[in-house]
């Protein structure tokens, strides 16, 4: 039995299912990652690491560069949802499961996924640190980030000196859960590098798809297919849909 099949085997005997997903299910849109070598990262703006510009404190004492940042590199307009992104989408409807995203781009629920849980927050709105007032993100680039009550619009993510509150709630869903889906991610920045360890990866199944190896590709629990995420992925979908039909998936 080949990784492809096992995979598929896997997910049609789950029950609960939970599934992270990394930079690298978003690359394959179109988006840049952060931490490798040509990812965003990797080079200064305005003299300033990537890293320290997308800081809380950084936000409040140089808010224009902030947001000149953003425009620049992280404006997710025109970006649309890949293969995998849809075909996860389309699994929600025959095999329900929870989706742990660290991306900020909202992509999974432009795909049609529903109980996403964005640990890092989203681009996709802001809200007011005076009177907590949200509005659109698109908004704020184009009419500005100052508000009526004398307070600044902040977008809903989660800077690089402020707590993951949310990792809580991942923890939790991946502890509950019998099988989980890896895709995208490295395994290496915390904290959602614990999440597996959480999930219990050394007891329990779990099938990982990403670039490049993870830190748990010789478990012997694991299943880890080194490839395109979405193409894994549709090629997982056609043995399902071959060896499990839609009548025949467990609820």
């Amino acid at each position: 039995m080949d990784r492809y099949e096992k995979s598929a085997d896997l997910l049609h005997g789950a029950k609960r299912i939970t599934v992270l997903t990394g930079a690298g299910m978003s690359t394959e849109s179109g988006l840049k990652d952060f931490r490798s070598k040509s990812g965003l990262s990797s080079s200064l703006y305005e003299g300033y690491a990537p890293e320290e510009i997308l800081s809380r404190s950084f936000f409040r004492r140089n808010t224009d560069l902030f947001y000149s940042y953003l425009r620049e590199h992280l404006d997710v307009t025109g970006i649309t949802p890949n293969i995998g992104h849809k075909i996860l989408a389309q699994w929600q409807g025959r095999k329900p499961h929870h989706i742990i995203t660290q991306n900020i781009d909202s992509l999974h629920q432009a795909a049609g996924s529903h109980d996403v849980l964005e640990i890092h927050g989203t681009l996709t709105t802001a809200t007011c640190t005076g009177c907590k007032k949200q509005k659109s993100l698109r908004e704020v680039l184009d009419r500005g980030y100052s508000c009526d009550c004398g307070g600044v619009y902040k977008p809903d993510i989660v800077l690089y000196d402020e707590e993951v509150s949310q990792i809580y709630e991942a923890f939790r869903l991946a502890e509950e859960s019998d099988l989980l889906v890896v895709l995208g991610t490295s395994l290496k920045v915390y904290p959602a590098a614990s999440i597996p360890e959480a999930y219990g990866i050394r007891k329990k199944p779990a099938i990982i798809i990403n670039r490049d190896p993870s830190p748990y590709a010789f478990g012997y629990n694991v299943v880890e297919i080194n490839e395109s995420i979405g193409e894994t992925l549709r090629r997982i979908d056609e043995i399902l849909k071959k060896k499990h039909p839609l009548e025949e998936m467990p609820r």
